[in-house]
């Protein structure tokens, strides 16, 4: 998986998500921005990484548990 810089503002947050408005309709677009401001909240700002991974979970390309096993692969934690 690719690296992407840590981000430190909600605004560098839906800038991002900006990004990728076109691959979403209004309904997920929306969810996807309730989330990031949801975790904005508690100074956890989600970087590009973080935003795919949401809009692949909208637009069922893949599921919070698939995403979870591709880390897990990643960090060696399970072959």
């Amino acid at each position: 998986m690719q690296k992407y810089p840590e981000v430190y503002s909600l605004e560098e947050s839906l800038a991002i998500l900006d990004k990728y408005k076109d691959r979403l309709n209004e309904e997920q677009y929306n969810r996807i921005k309730s989330n990031i401001c949801g975790h904005a909240i508690e100074d956890m700002y989600a970087n590009e990484g973080d935003v795919i991974d949401l809009v692949r979970i909208e637009r069922e390309e893949a599921t919070a548990e698939e995403i979870v096993v591709e880390y897990k692969k990643e960090w060696g934690l399970i072959k």
